[in-house]
């Protein structure tokens, strides 16, 4: 049987199907990407999935078009590419928390190409917002807790060998979170927190 030849941007593709692909620990990823966009974009396209790439600040993700026409299928016949995952309250709390971090870090600091945190700093961002009365440890389990959910997002990532504990917010987590949508989510936070009173 006749071996077929794989597209010099299979391993883009498929690294992209299952994960985002970043310019600083995916270099190689990166590099064909980029020198195989157009490629790319039109193979997604065909299935309905755009290809979004920020060259600037270095990340690329799949999502899903919301238009689909392919012979005649509606949307809901064609299956989804991605499961949708409602970010909870304290979830969205933290990635808003985060978002303004970056933010602030990209208007007010030269360097902004790596920004770390600390697992106490998150702590910190967090305590105002949590008036529950648990002990130190529930509360700081809690708070891991959150930072895990974050973590599997893929909107922080746990430097390894830093002490203190350290993690980088990753910057696509601007497309989640964009800045001119923040007032809007926090007032949004705002209200399901005043209605747990």
């Amino acid at each position: 049987m006749e071996e077929k030849k794989v597209a010099p941007y299979g391993a883009v593709i498929i690294k992209l199907l299952k994960d985002a692909v970043y310019h600083d620990r995916d270099k190689d990823i990166w590099d064909r990407l980029l020198l195989y966009k157009t490629s790319i974009e039109e193979y997604f396209e065909k299935i309905g999935v755009n290809l979004n790439l920020n060259e600037s600040d270095g990340f690329a993700y799949l999502s899903q078009s919301r238009n689909i026409e392919d012979d005649g299928l509606d949307d809901e016949k064609v299956p989804k590419l991605t499961r949708a995952m409602p970010l909870s309250y304290d979830v969205t709390l933290l990635c808003v928390l985060l978002r303004e971090r970056l933010y602030h870090c990209e208007t007010n600091e030269g360097d902004s190409s790596r920004i770390v945190i600390t697992l106490d700093e998150i702590r910190e961002l967090l305590a105002p917002f949590f008036k529950e009365r648990l002990n130190e440890e529930k509360q700081l389990k809690k708070f891991d807790s959150i930072i895990n959910q974050v973590k599997e997002f893929g909107f922080l990532r746990e430097l390894k060998g830093h002490d203190p504990a350290s993690f980088k917010i990753e910057r696509i987590i601007k497309a989640r979170v964009p800045a001119d949508k923040l007032q809007e989510i926090k007032e949004k936070l705002k209200g399901k927190n005043d209605s747990k009173d």
